[in-house]
């Protein structure tokens, strides 16, 4: 949860003063008695006014985002819940149904055909251990890092287009000297 958190303070520190303003009436819209700090109660009643199912999962991320421990939400443990909710970062595994906080493993045709993730999302403990149940015809598993590399590769250019936008850059460039010479 760590480096989530790390991920949030750099985010933060760059966003827009509108954005932060943003933060800060989210934290104000949780902490109902405006007593600085969000209670597991008031984080709950929070839950269960978006409509989220499995009320137990979001008691066990209250307990992740009290980095301290002492029982209640400050601002900054506050903003790791804005960036998880905005960011849609709340991903539990389908097979132990612990939220993930770190590289998981997701279902590539389910997450191409852009089907909802309900039992495409692993953490790596049940994924490795096979402690899952996905459709047969659904076998290729790929990591969160690996899912966003692919999406990079195939939206950037080949070396043949590459290749040809420099050709084409190059022939560009010889007919404007060519015109530079023709209009001189």
């Amino acid at each position: 949860m760590e480096e989530v958190r790390e991920t949030v303070k750099a985010y933060y520190a760059r966003l827009p003063e509108s954005q932060k303003d943003e933060a800060t009436k989210f934290f104000n819209s949780l902490d109902k008695d405006g007593d600085g700090k969000i209670t597991v109660e008031e984080f709950m009643a929070w839950v269960k006014q978006r409509g989220f199912k499995s009320l137990n999962r979001y008691e066990s991320i209250f307990k992740e985002l009290d980095k301290d421990e002492n029982g209640t939400l400050d601002f900054d443990e506050v903003l790791m819940l804005f960036y998880l909710y905005k960011s849609g970062r709340f991903v539990f595994c389908d097979g132990c149904g612990s939220f993930i906080k770190g590289t998981y493993f997701t279902c590539l045709k389910c997450f191409n055909a852009g089907m909802p993730a309900e039992g495409c999302d692993l953490c790596c403990s049940c994924y490795g251990a096979n402690n899952f149940n996905h459709r047969d015809d659904h076998a290729t598993f790929v990591d969160s890092y690996a899912l966003i590399i692919s999406i990079w590769r195939q939206n950037k250019p080949s070396k043949y287009d590459k290749d040809q936008m420099e050709f084409v850059t190059g022939v560009f460039h010889f007919a404007e000297a060519l015109l530079g010479i023709f209009a001189s």
